[in-house]
């Protein structure tokens, strides 16, 4: 008796189902080749299908991909170290591409989130600036050694966009620091003067007035503010080193002006 279509291909699965229980593997890898091979010779076709099933089942695929990311988290990890640090070059570049391309868009994006998440974010700075602040000196120091025309030209036009607010910012800084504001002055006089040596620092000048008990090396006197004083003249050739400073009154050191020392003294050696 002839058999139906229908009952055809019950048989023919059937048959199919006792070769994949008999021997799993075999049969794995074949129907692994087979759709491999129909892939290769119905690309076009495939990608179709795969883009309107991703179209249609959005959150499926979403949360397939999430689970199989999780799953396989430690692969996916190391796989993209190892990317990352064999291909540096093409990595820049590409994201300098992408971010040329959506300049507009990613400022945007920014800006919305500076915006809603302003303190957070100022949080965020400070600490990761306090975390790093030597580091990024270095990096500063850097990049403006690297171009250092470029450098200027940006410290220019950004404080001729902000004058006011960088003097009230210069005046509370100077207010609050006022020993590193003498030292920034004095190393700019040294400058001027074309000292050989010009390495005294804050801390170096703070701990000169601190051996000095915070008085006048010539009168002895306590000022509210005391001057560097410097043994031998900057215009003579001295140096703005801790040798060669002392703490002075406003009064002491311009009569001293650029002459000798008004009596003997002896300068802090570090």
């Amino acid at each position: 008796m002839a058999q139906s279509p229908e009952e055809r291909r019950e048989k023919k699965l059937a048959y199919q189902r006792l070769g994949r229980a008999a021997n799993p593997g075999k049969y794995r890898e074949q129907s692994r080749e087979a759709r491999r091979k129909w892939r290769e010779a119905n690309r076009e076709k495939h990608r179709a299908q795969a883009r309107e099933y991703q179209a249609t089942h959005k959150e499926q695929c979403k949360e397939h991909k999430r689970q199989y990311y999780l799953a396989h988290r430690e692969d996916f990890l190391s796989k993209s170290a190892e990317y990352r640090a064999t291909h540096p070059e093409e990595i820049r570049a590409r994201k300098a591409a992408y971010q040329e391309k959506k300049r507009d868009e990613l400022c945007s994006k920014r800006a919305a989130y500076l915006a809603t998440h302003r303190e957070e974010n100022r949080q965020r700075c400070h600490a990761y600036a306090e975390a790093h602040r030597e580091e990024n000196r270095r990096k500063a120091k850097a990049y403006r050694e690297r171009d250092i025309e470029s450098a200027r030209v940006k410290s220019r036009a950004y404080h001729a966009a902000h004058r006011t607010e960088h003097k009230a910012y210069l005046k509370t800084w100077h207010a609050d620091h006022p020993d590193a504001k003498t030292a920034s002055e004095s190393k700019r006089r040294a400058r001027k003067a074309q000292s050989k040596t010009n390495d005294l620092t804050a801390a170096q000048w703070h701990a000169i007035k601190q051996a000095f008990h915070n008085r006048c090396a010539y009168c002895g006197k306590s000022a509210q503010r005391l001057t560097q004083d410097h043994i031998t003249p900057l215009s003579k050739g001295g140096a703005h080193s801790v040798q060669n400073v002392i703490p002075g009154c406003q009064s002491c050191n311009s009569r001293k002006n650029t002459g000798p020392p008004l009596c003997p003294v002896q300068p802090l050696l570090l």
